[in-house]
């Protein structure tokens, strides 16, 4: 379920917020895939808003669909994340992408 709803946030270019490692996170979602070492589905997203343990935001980072709890889906559009190129190296399948 929540592939699918991250892809959609992505082609409705919409912000997402969520649960992850303890912390909130609000996020630009840029890409949703498998992660290409541990064949993982991933979200690659530009964090806007919430905490991380290790850095301040804002910051991109990728994170592992399966930890991600209490998905929510924010209003949008939100803009293309600072940085962002289509075809994130990290990912060995991509299921959409800004």
């Amino acid at each position: 379920m929540s592939v699918q709803l991250l892809a959609q946030a992505i082609q409705q270019q919409c912000a997402v917020e969520f649960e992850y490692d303890g912390h909130r996170r609000v996020v630009h979602p840029a890409a949703v895939g498998l992660h290409r070492s541990t064949n993982r589905e991933s979200l690659r997203g530009y964090q806007v808003g919430g905490t991380s343990a290790s850095r301040t935001t804002p910051l991109w980072d990728l994170f592992t669909v399966a930890k991600i709890q209490g998905l929510r889906v924010l209003g949008g559009p939100v803009p293309v994340p600072p940085g962002f190129s289509p075809g994130d190296k990290h990912m060995s399948v991509i299921y959409a992408e800004r």
